[in-house]
């Protein structure tokens, strides 16, 4: 049998970089999309039936993107954890962070 040794991922290496990225690759489209992009098609709608968008929806837009944001970081930094990285390897290798044959 060949002798196979995964090499430590840079996720693994350097996982506050991969939280980082996470919080870059979901906020920027959670906030854009919440906060510029679905006020206004709210209020078109509202428009039709005579009302106007409440300035608190603001700040549950704001909410939600930041939960949003926080919890897509918070399993960008648990599926760092080497231990979590080995089980991915174990039991859901589609998921694992390593090169393999098919990439």
């Amino acid at each position: 049998m060949a002798d196979h040794r995964a090499e430590v991922s840079t996720q693994a290496t350097y996982p506050g970089r991969a939280v980082v990225r996470t919080i870059v690759q979901v906020g920027l489209p959670a906030f854009i999309g919440l906060l510029l992009i679905l006020p206004p098609i709210i209020q078109t709608v509202l428009d039709g039936f005579g009302r106007h968008l409440p300035t608190e929806v603001y700040a549950y837009l704001a909410g939600a993107a930041v939960v949003i944001t926080a919890v897509s970081a918070t399993l960008a930094r648990v599926m760092a954890v080497p231990g979590v990285i080995e089980w991915t390897r174990t039991y859901l290798p589609f998921l694992t962070p390593d090169k393999t044959d098919a990439q």
